[in-house]
């Protein structure tokens, strides 16, 4: 009886990390941007290196809402990963390796720490910038 206690104590204990976990997965930006880069750099690399764009049709199961490509000194392909309320949180694609403000907008980035910037716009415009990993950035744009 008391190993039988045991054993459902340490697999309700498992099942709540296991949720915890899932959570700060779909509910940290960071985490979750993060994890997409990581997974996906590669497939969507090669589709635009040879000319076939992103894999829209993939969209769900990769786990983006929106892809933009937006031109400008700097080319840039962003994906929006997650929206709270005006905040925008996602990643882009740097094919020239510069870091670079939400949607390309023509704004001063301001290097706030080694691999983060931080830009201001008209009103509350406001964002920052930080480094993933090659190529790779982290945004979050607040409006």
């Amino acid at each position: 009886m008391k190993k039988k206690k045991i054993i459902i104590m340490v697999a309700v204990t498992l099942v709540c990390i296991l949720l915890v976990s899932a959570i700060s997965i779909y509910t940290v930006p960071k985490l979750r941007v993060s994890l997409f880069v990581h997974f996906y750099h590669d497939l969507i690399e090669d589709s635009l290196a040879a000319g076939h764009g992103v894999p829209a049709d993939d969209a769900m199961l990769l786990g983006y809402d929106t892809v933009n490509t937006w031109d400008g000194d700097h080319t840039m392909t962003e994906f929006v990963i997650m929206a709270w309320g005006n905040t925008y949180y996602g990643c882009y694609y740097s094919p020239e390796d510069v870091p670079l403000a939400f949607q390309n907008t023509d704004v001063e980035l301001t290097q706030d720490g080694h691999d983060y910037w931080v830009w201001k716009a008209d009103g509350d415009n406001h964002g920052s910038t930080s480094k993933i990993m090659e190529h790779w950035y982290f945004f979050k744009a607040s409006f």
